[in-house]
């Protein structure tokens, strides 16, 4: 009679252990997933090429990659004022300094690089 007591105690135990587990282990691999599908995309090293691009001075720009196409949200005018390519990716400096990467698969998308 203590036996079936005493079992009748632990299994919901062991059973909520268990499924923690398992819920960890979800948890785990789902990572591992979303680490392995950011691992696919394209990451091809390339330089920064200076050619006579130049950055938006008009409105405070953070340092970072911008795209071609990127436009104020405001409207007022593409973020690249010269040697502007809609398909590129450049890299902006606060002071209006550029340089470009070249093509991104992403400009010209809903996820385009625009800060």
């Amino acid at each position: 009679m203590r036996f079936i007591l005493l079992a009748a105690l632990i299994a919901p135990l062991a059973s909520a252990a268990v499924a923690g587990v398992d819920i960890e282990a979800r948890a785990e691999v789902e990572a591992i997933a979303k680490v392995e599908e950011r691992s696919l995309l394209p990451l091809d090293k390339r330089s920064c090429v200076a050619n006579g691009c130049k950055c938006s001075t008009k409105h405070p720009l953070k340092q970072g990659q911008y795209c071609g196409n990127c436009v104020w949200s405001n409207g007022d005018g593409y973020i690249i004022t010269a040697k502007r390519v809609n398909n590129h990716v450049y890299e902006c400096s606060p002071s209006g300094s550029c340089c470009d990467y070249g093509a991104g698969s992403d400009c010209g998308s809903g996820t385009a690089r625009c800060g």
